[in-house]
């Protein structure tokens, strides 16, 4: 192994550094790191105080997060997007009411796996589109916690243009982070806490709000996107140039580009999400290279994850719910 060079200090100024708990050269990396820092085994962090990293020590998160406001919408009586006939799906004889129930399990896993060590404000914002009572009925069961917020907004124009503007005009509301999602995604256990402490962790070290995408999409590998790769809490992540519905941000970022968020619903794009994608060539959209989330569509929803031992985990607490019978 080749020499490394190192810029050497003087040893007053070393002490007097070491004494305050300021930073110091490494001699390995050269970075500027807190002398401590070899005393810490792992990289951590803790929601709205500070990061510690291997490579360079403690980062002051100076992004706090002061609350999460989901705006889930779901259709129950409405085909596949853009298909005529019936309901096709990755997963073999699926019925739309249970793909929504078991993915609104999956979602209520992981927000109690992030409030089991962390305090945070909380809002389930439900868009019911073309529902029934019943069906609402059941999934207000399905959801019923302490630990988090759950309301139920019906939207004023039927479909997905109309559902997602429902979403906007309920999202003006918001105070910080708010989170959109589709009725037919899948999460793992530690997405909504990954997603958080990265969101603090990144937009800290940029220096400005960011945009998330929780889902590795295959078709992210056939892109050409100037990039970058980021440490989150645990999972690495990099810069994408598009998304689907699926996606977090704050409200300062709504605020700044409301217009080009209602485009999306209040005209035809190509692609759909076309207005988004704009806005990513401003603002850092970021995604994970694991998947923290499965679009349960037509086509594979991810690369090499298990996706399907994750929804059969899910669909097992949905069906000792006894709410399968009520949904027909």
């Amino acid at each position: 192994m080749f020499s490394r060079k190192y810029k050497k200090q003087n040893k007053i100024v070393k002490f007097i550094l070491k004494l305050f708990n300021l930073y110091a050269y490494d001699k390995e990396t050269l970075n500027m790191v807190n002398p401590n820092y070899k005393n810490v085994g792992k990289n951590l962090i803790r929601l709205n105080d500070k990061s510690f990293n291997l490579s360079k020590g403690y980062l002051e998160l100076n992004r706090k997060i002061k609350k999460l406001d989901i705006f889930y919408r779901y259709s129950p009586n409405n085909n596949l997007w853009n298909s005529s006939k019936h309901w096709k799906r990755i997963i073999p004889n699926i019925e739309k009411r249970t793909l929504i129930s078991v993915s609104l399990i999956s979602l209520k896993e992981s927000i109690l796996y992030f409030l089991e060590d962390n305090s945070l404000e909380i809002n389930l914002n439900l868009i019911s589109d073309n529902s029934d009572e019943k069906f609402d009925n059941n999934i207000k069961k399905l959801l019923l916690s302490e630990k988090f917020k759950t309301n139920k907004y019906i939207t004023k124009i039927e479909g997905n243009r109309g559902s997602y503007l429902e979403c906007c005009d309920n999202a003006m509301n918001s105070e910080d982070l708010i989170f959109f999602i589709e009725d037919d995604y899948l999460f793992e256990k530690n997405c909504i806490d990954e997603m958080i402490f990265t969101y603090a962790r990144l937009s800290s070290i940029l220096g400005k709000e960011i945009i998330m995408c929780p889902s590795d999409y295959p078709f992210y590998y056939d892109s050409l996107y100037n990039t970058n790769l980021y440490f989150g809490k645990n999972l690495r992540w990099r810069n994408v140039e598009e998304t689907l519905l699926t996606f977090l941000f704050s409200k300062k970022i709504l605020l700044q580009n409301l217009n080009s968020f209602r485009k999306v619903g209040e005209q035809e794009n190509e692609p759909f999400e076309k207005p988004l994608h704009q806005i990513y060539k401003e603002i850092p959209c970021l995604a994970p290279v694991t998947s923290l989330s499965y679009h349960i569509g037509r086509d594979n929803p991810s690369l090499n994850e298990d996706y399907l031992s994750l929804w059969n985990m899910n669909l097992d607490i949905y069906n000792n719910l006894n709410l399968s019978s009520d949904n027909s």
